[in-house]
């Protein structure tokens, strides 16, 4: 079934937009990776520079003191600071370099789940994952990938799901503990016979995982078992990202490459809730 929502165009010419972020006091973040840039959006006044620097940010997410942590493609993991400081957090993993970081994703508990496909394709099927535990040790999960991109955890963090993006799956694993995978399956092949697929994601309050689907212009809407629920039609062909816009919000941001921009629809609730916001009993109100 494909549904048609609204959707709002809040920013634009953002060369790569990717890695929509929301922290808990309400700043929106995202990335381009080109430009070695994070940018914040602010509604009424658009997009401004929180920093500059030598890398290529790819993908964001926050922590509770409200810093980005940041997936780049030079720099394996950093984390940058309200104010714009960048600090190194995994740049090498057994001895080498790190091999480019695309996306992110915490647990309930912060232990930091991320995808590093530097230098895989369709032929050439490299791409890996790993985990950063809270106490900072590392540990390699899975490889083979044919570039492994967008990464999401369940809210009860038993399942790790990461997008294939060259066979156009999703590949879930089991998680039995932090950073202890078993069970790699595939979850879903993403709707279309375009080359590519599956790219950012997240989880809504019911389960359901919302992927962008690269190439084709809609989100594909899956149950938590893998099933298609609807696909969403989209204005543009190439989504990269998606990540609600904050506690108990029913606001979803998209990044997309067809015309570099940022964008927001009214979802039909809200988004999983996410380790750098608040708990549900907090106070504070939706964004």
């Amino acid at each position: 079934m494909r549904v048609a929502l609204e959707f709002e165009k809040i920013a634009g010419d953002i060369p790569g937009s990717e890695g929509p972020c929301v922290t808990a006091a309400g700043r929106i973040f995202l990335v381009s990776p080109p430009q070695g840039r994070i940018l914040e959006y602010r509604e009424g006044s658009g997009v401004s520079e929180l920093v500059t620097y030598k890398g290529a940010p790819a993908g964001l997410q926050t922590d509770p003191e409200g810093n980005l942590w940041v997936a780049d493609m030079m720099r394996g993991i950093v984390k940058v600071s309200s104010d714009g400081e960048v600090i190194p957090i995994v740049e090498t993993f057994e001895g080498q370099p790190m091999r480019g970081c695309n996306d992110l994703a915490f647990d309930s508990v912060g232990n930091l789940y991320f995808t590093a496909p530097a230098g895989s394709s369709a032929d050439h099927k490299t791409g890996e994952v790993f985990c950063r535990l809270s106490d900072g040790r590392v540990h390699r999960l899975a490889g083979g990938f044919a570039f492994s991109n967008g990464i999401a955890v369940s809210a009860d963090d038993r399942t790790l799901v990461v997008a294939e993006t060259f066979t156009r799956s999703l590949i879930a694993f089991s998680l039995e503990g932090p950073g202890l995978v078993e069970s790699r399956r595939v979850f879903a092949v993403m709707s279309g016979s375009h080359r590519v697929g599956a790219d950012g994601m997240d989880f809504d309050e019911r389960g359901r995982l919302i992927s962008t689907n690269y190439g084709e212009d809609c989100l594909d809407v899956l149950l938590p078992d893998g099933t298609l629920e609807r696909r969403v039609d989209l204005p543009f062909a190439r989504p990269s990202n998606v990540h609600f816009a904050g506690p108990r919000s029913r606001t979803l941001l998209i990044t997309e490459h067809s015309s570099n921009s940022l964008w927001r629809t009214t979802w039909d609730c809200a988004g999983q809730a996410q380790f750098g916001w608040p708990p549900p009993h907090s106070p504070l109100k939706p964004l």
